[in-house]
């Protein structure tokens, strides 16, 4: 018994002496594979909400590239606001959102899921839905699909905002 433990740590001791003289850590390489890129290109495009303020923010559209091949352009300030639940049949839902510039608009007997998409010129991203007796969801997407607020509580009224 003594001697296989001792056969066991010598074992240990020198697997542990072999990964610290190769560096600690296993890679496989893949031969003739480059490594991917992703290349991002900015233009300043004139800026088309105030044409008479000198120091307004220029919009900014960004094409991305991956591995040389352009894809479509992406407005950072797209968001897109999502409404959905169970909806309760009969159960007329209204939605509340505020669009681009900010201005509150509403969408009454709606049917779930609902999606607005948006390019907000002001910073004021708000949806809010309420039913008689439905459980609802409200998400606000940036445009990478990252949700940057969210009520999920399945409640007859619900509402995000950022």
């Amino acid at each position: 018994m003594v001697a296989m433990t001792v056969i066991g740590i010598l074992g240990v001791t020198a697997a542990t002496m072999f990964v610290i003289k190769a560096g600690g850590a296993a890679t496989t390489a893949v031969p003739d594979s480059p490594p991917p890129t992703r290349t991002v290109v900015a233009t300043i495009a004139p800026n088309t909400t105030a044409p008479n303020t000198s120091n307004a923010a220029a919009e900014v559209p960004v094409r991305l590239e991956s591995n040389g091949i352009p894809t479509a352009a992406v407005d950072l300030r797209r968001i897109v606001y999502t409404i959905a639940g169970n909806q309760r049949p009969d159960d007329p839902v209204t939605v509340v959102y505020a669009d681009q510039t900010g201005e509150l608009h509403t969408d009454t007997n709606v049917t779930l899921p609902w999606t607005m998409t948006v390019t907000p010129d002001v910073p004021v991203n708000y949806v809010m839905a309420n039913s008689h007796g439905s459980q609802l969801n409200c998400w606000i997407t940036d445009a990478s699909g990252a949700t940057v607020a969210s009520d999920t509580r399945f409640a007859i009224s619900t509402t995000c905002n950022r």
